[in-house]
């Protein structure tokens, strides 16, 4: 029995560790896994985060550093053109001619029996006239008058023509798209300033006039509904002159030396007053839902400029943003619910709370710019005319 038991011992001494030490090994080989692991995860999220920062870095700069495409118009440098808001009539030695920078299906050329003519148009019609005569584009005869035409606005369906008699008096004549006449529109004892046409429920048709009769400069504006061929009503300014009026679905503003002026259509009522003494009104836009003017100072620093923002409500509600452009700048609009700025090789959009959106590249150097419309440019560069889509 002892001689049996006596190997046993050892056995069991011998397996113990036997069965420890894999035991060890393998736990410090697991953990060596494990930290590699980790350390593997741990170089991949740094590499996925670096490359989300560069993608993010080159979406960035693609955007800032795009290039503005210049489409290439016939119009050259010294032509006379009008913007008509959906395309440019300009004339030529006996023509005029009209250029649509939406739909080039509609551009078209019409013959002239005179060099020494006039133009006129909106995006539904367009005319030409002498101081005698006015030729509406699509209508066969011309029409005539007797005194002097002085201007002419062409609306939806009505034209207005400013007309001087043999007396020296002036009068407003309103025709049909045909050319017959279906009004005439006598300022009494102002002077006739400026008129035009806009619409609310229907086609308007406004006219400014001012009198120093009473010793102090009065501003008249005069609104007439010409579906129901009858005044709207009189909107009346003493103490300052007035710069522009600027319509919106809602309101008309007139933007005098002093103050911007809000009224409603329904009656011409005045609603507020907001004061920007010092300031004259660049442009305007309420395409972004809010009414919007771009101002620069009367006699100061022209790249100074200031974005106001006016309410359509009982109170102006004014946010000023005022900015400092580049100096090489050629021109600023508002557009596309920015403030869109021309410089010689780029351009600079700013939101309308003066902060630098995004910097482009123009395809060509430019050295005039003109806003046609809330989206497009006109772009003159080495004598030639060039349209640009600001997006």
């Amino acid at each position: 029995m002892e001689y049996v038991r006596a190997p046993r011992a050892p056995q069991r001494a011998v397996r113990q560790p036997d069965r420890q030490a894999p035991q060890r090994g393998g736990t410090g080989r697991g953990r060596r896994r494990r930290r590699a692991s980790r350390l593997l995860l741990l170089i991949g999220l740094l590499l996925a985060a670096a490359a989300a920062a560069v993608a993010a870095y080159v979406l960035l700069f693609a955007e800032r550093e795009r290039t503005v495409s210049m489409t290439a118009t016939p119009l050259t440098a010294g032509v006379t053109r009008l913007n008509t808001g959906s395309g440019l009539l300009y004339q030529t030695e006996g023509h005029i001619h009209y250029y649509d920078w939406n739909d080039q299906g509609r551009n078209y050329t019409e013959g002239t029996a005179t060099e020494d003519i006039r133009m006129s148009g909106s995006t539904f019609l367009s005319v030409v006239y002498t101081p005698t005569m006015l030729q509406i584009v699509g209508q066969e005869q011309p029409v005539a008058f007797t005194g002097e035409v002085l201007s002419v606005e062409c609306g939806r369906e009505h034209i207005a023509v400013l007309r001087r008699d043999s007396e020296g008096g002036e009068s407003i004549l309103v025709l049909s798209a045909t050319g017959e006449q279906v009004d005439q529109l006598l300022p009494d004892d102002q002077y006739i300033v400026d008129f035009g046409f806009y619409t609310t429920t229907g086609e308007m048709l406004w006219m400014q006039t001012i009198s120093s009769a009473s010793g102090t400069p009065t501003t008249r504006i005069t609104t007439y509904d010409l579906q129901r061929r009858t005044g709207v009503g009189v909107m009346q300014v003493q103490d300052q002159l007035i710069d522009g009026l600027y319509f919106t679905e809602n309101s008309v503003f007139a933007a005098g030396t002093s103050q911007i002026i809000r009224y409603t259509h329904d009656g011409n009522k005045e609603i507020y007053r907001e004061m920007v003494y010092g300031y004259r009104v660049l442009d305007f836009s309420a395409a972004s839902g809010t009414p919007t003017f771009l101002l620069a100072p009367r006699d100061g620093d022209m790249f100074a400029v200031k974005l106001l923002t006016l309410s359509e409500g009982d109170t102006p509600e004014a946010v000023e943003t005022h900015l400092q452009l580049p100096s090489e700048g050629v021109a600023g609009y508002i557009m596309n619910g920015a403030l869109v700025v021309v410089a010689r090789e780029k351009l600079y959009t700013y939101s309308l709370r003066g902060s630098l959106s995004s910097t482009a590249t123009l395809e060509l150097p430019v050295d005039e710019a003109e806003k046609l419309s809330d989206t497009m440019l006109l772009l003159l560069s080495g004598g030639a005319y060039y349209t640009a889509k600001v997006r």
